[in-house]
């Protein structure tokens, strides 16, 4: 085979291992983005579900020092 040819193999060799990185590259950074993007959305409903709890506390807190607060009735009248 010519060396011109040997050259024209090479170079289309070359063009299709950086062609299949490039492919290989798009896929990996397309999974991790969709994994990326459902740890996201799992944060965010964990920090929605803590804000409700502390919300729920705080209320329950709330009730049990106004409960304490209130007068007792007087059991000797």
């Amino acid at each position: 085979m010519p060396l011109s040819e040997w050259t024209r193999m090479g170079i289309a060799c070359a063009v299709a291992i950086v062609a299949m990185s490039f492919l290989a590259l798009d896929a990996v950074v397309d999974v991790n983005s969709s994994v990326i993007a459902k740890r996201i959305d799992v944060a965010q409903a964990s920090i929605v579900d803590a804000a409700t709890n502390q919300h729920q506390l705080a209320s329950a807190v709330q009730a049990w020092v106004h409960r304490g607060h209130q007068k007792q009735p007087s059991t000797i009248e």
